[in-house]
């Protein structure tokens, strides 16, 4: 019983470990001896009851039987690492002293955690809060271990996050499919606490541009002595929300006094000096939008590809970070960093040449950070960029020139203001010049100096009126979502929230779900059918329209789920109790089964559904990277998927035989278009038949 134990998340992270603390003895699950281990989990072992486990009467889904409340929340093994869990039990038998190893974050403590609890283990606990997953970060992270009691709060509200998600998809889903059920509804509307609002925002964007009207409105551009200027409109009678002029007459009366006048004046000419700072470090919330203006990554790629370089090459720090900020401590470093980055990518050796690593930007702030830091490159020099994919050097390169940003000067330009009065009627114009792109250099290594000719004139100068024309636009509805700009519409969930009351208690900062789980919840809204994408535009699709307009407001409210994101910071921090937050949830869930129970449901019913063969549960068409096919909407406890055949789904037992081997063939969608092709291709030995598509069917002589 005095074995020291270490718990990590995953087994290359304990081989990484275990390499640090000079333990070498390989066991089955675990490296190390009887006096020290290092273990993994491989992501949670254990998990919660399903409510047919707490109770048999759930089995059958009842709204008599709503809300489901565990008295006591109980945890079941995961069938799938159940061997993992008993190596685990046999070697905390053997310790008194536990490190977690974990990700330092809400769900890394949550790993860790709940092994400890599953087991009913008690002794001494510490934790390791890993920022890289280099050897000098290892050891430093080794050398200054956190008290158990210090991270605690963080598993608090993993919990809780948990169960909340656990009451609402349980409870919810089950009341609001039952009562569409009753409206003649086939199938499952699957809610999520997170999910749901999330899906709410991309809805309500899409009907907002369906429903919109294209109106004109009328800009007046004038030149003055050969000064172009926009004309300054500022009458709140024609106009709409976003400052256009709507009446053409009130226009050209305008355009009709200007020239009748026929001289102008300058009011204003001033140039001032316009400085600006190298932009913020990432967050992965920032790195997912850049990634996916830049390259088209989706956020969950940009987040895999993330964990990779910090995971599998140890060239980046922790990539869950949700802050942009470093601590004044890492200044000591900087020369370190800049050193392996010259030595892993010449090119960047370029940039860092010209690079002043005496300058302390706006990003050293110790009052700024939160968990963890910003996510930069690690002073590993043993990184090789040969090593890594197209799409993570990528990746790599955006995180590199951010940090070498922040030793540039800042950017500076000149603003050169003119304002002119023509027979009362204000034009304006700003004239840009470039002095120094400074940063730009770093982050963009096409700019390009702008060089715009600047007119010479004084305050008070008369200048002649020489053409003042009407320019007829049309007003536009608000761009489509892509995944960038959803990421950061869920972080800044608060601009969407109507009710007087719910914003007078929000901050700014609350969101809808958190930097590590935002990537994923817009997965599961694809994989789900909730959410297709179209050429980066995400677009909802009928099912998921159909849910939003059945779930009442307090489910796809974004305002209620980023209180309730707050509520989980609070008991991260210590401010609330996990009993306190629960009791809320539980009252909270109960008067929300009620109003579903109680409403009309209103639900659209021309989606296209089919019976799954194996589990009879609904199927539906899905888009994928390569076409549409029906999906269960049991996954993913059902894998169960068929082949579209213009709008019909064909299951494989339904595909024709394979001349050559009889095996079954499959409709491949090829960049030529449509083909067919032997499912024995993978085989040994395989099958290399392939023939023609003529209209959904295989051409066989």
């Amino acid at each position: 019983m005095d074995m020291k134990l270490y718990i990590c998340e995953k087994p290359g992270q304990a081989r990484d470990l275990a390499r640090n603390l000079g333990v070498s003895g390989k066991g089955d699950g675990f490296i190390g001896d009887n006096s020290v281990a290092v273990t993994w989990a491989i992501g949670h072992l254990v998990q919660q009851l399903n409510p047919d486990e707490i109770d048999t009467k759930y089995s059958k889904w009842n709204t008599e039987d709503l809300p489901i409340v565990p008295e006591i929340w109980k945890m079941k093994p995961n069938a799938k690492t159940k061997k993992q869990l008993n190596i685990i039990k046999g070697l905390l038998q053997k310790s008194n002293h536990v490190v977690i190893a974990t990700d330092g974050d809400r769900e890394g403590e949550v790993i860790g955690r709940e092994l400890l609890d599953y087991f009913e283990w008690t002794g001494n606990i510490n934790r390791l809060w890993l920022t890289a997953l280099d050897d000098n970060s290892i050891k430093k992270a080794l050398n200054s271990l956190k008290q158990g009691s210090e991270t605690e709060p963080l598993y608090a509200a993993g919990l809780a996050r948990a169960r909340a998600d656990w009451l609402v998809g349980m409870s919810a889903t089950r009341a609001l499919s039952l009562m569409a059920q009753k409206k003649g509804y086939r199938g499952v509307l699957s809610v999520g606490r997170v999910q749901t609002p999330t899906l709410a925002i991309v809805v309500n964007r899409d009907i907002e541009i369906e429903n919109f009207k294209t109106k004109d409105y009328y800009d007046i551009l004038g030149v003055f002595s050969g000064v172009e200027a926009k004309w300054w409109f500022n009458n709140d009678e024609f106009s709409d929300e976003n400052g256009h002029c709507l009446n053409k007459d009130f226009a050209q009366s305008v355009v009709d006094n200007v020239k009748s006048g026929g001289n102008a004046v300058v009011e204003k000419f001033a140039t001032q000096r316009k400085k600006v700072s190298p932009p913020l470090l990432h967050s992965i919330d920032t790195l997912q939008e850049q990634a996916n203006k830049k390259f088209g990554f989706s956020s969950k790629q940009t987040l895999d590809l993330a964990q990779s370089l910090y995971e599998k090459h140890k060239a980046t720090t922790y990539p869950r970070s949700d802050c942009q900020y470093l601590p004044i401590s890492q200044l000591s470093e900087v020369k370190d960093v800049m050193t392996a980055i010259s030595n892993i990518d010449s090119n960047m050796g370029k940039l860092i040449v010209n690079a002043d690593l005496t300058v302390q930007s706006k990003v050293w702030n110790d009052k700024k950070l939160s968990a963890h830091h910003a996510i930069i490159p690690t002073n590993n020099t043993q990184v090789s960029v040969s090593g890594m994919t197209t799409d993570e050097s990528k990746l790599y390169d955006l995180i590199c020139r951010s940090y070498i940003a922040q030793f540039y000067p800042s950017y500076e330009y000149d603003k050169t203001s003119i304002e002119i009065n023509a027979s009362g009627e204000m034009f304006n114009a700003n004239i840009n010049v470039d002095v120094n792109l400074g940063w730009k250099i770093v982050t963009n290594s096409q700019v390009e100096l702008r060089q715009d000719t600047v007119p010479k004139l004084t305050q008070g100068q008369e200048l002649t009126v020489d053409t003042v024309d009407i320019e007829v636009k049309q007003t536009k509805p608000p761009a489509r979502y892509n995944e960038g700009a959803l990421i950061k519409a869920m972080k800044n969930a608060h601009q969407f929230v109507t009710d007087v009351n719910l914003k007078k208690i929000l901050r700014g900062d609350e969101g809808i779900g958190t930097s590590a789980t935002r990537a994923n919840i817009i997965e599961l809204l694809k994989k789900r059918n909730f959410l297709t994408v179209n050429q980066k535009q995400i677009i909802s699709t009928d099912t998921g329209r159909a849910l939003i307009s059945a779930v009442p407001t307090e489910v796809k409210d974004p305002g209620m789920t980023a209180i309730m994101e707050g509520s989980l910071s609070k008991i991260a921090s210590g401010e609330l109790t996990l009993d306190a937050f629960m009791d809320w949830q539980v009252e909270w869930l109960g008067k929300l089964i009620e109003t579903i129970k109680s409403r009309e449901i209103s639900i659209e019913s021309n989606i296209q559904t089919v019976e799954c063969p194996e589990c009879g549960k609904d199927m539906f068409l899905r888009q994928g990277k390569k076409g549409k096919f029906w999906g269960c909407s049991g996954y993913p406890d059902c894998k169960t998927v068929a082949q579209n055949n213009n709008g019909k789904a064909v299951f494989e037992k339904d595909m024709p035989d394979c001349p050559k081997c009889g095996k079954k063939l499959r409709r491949i969608k090829g960049e030529r278009g449509f083909f067919w092709s032997c499912k024995g291709y993978f085989d040994e030995p395989k099958c290399e038949f392939m023939t023609q598509d003529k209209a959904g069917k295989p051409f066989l002589k």
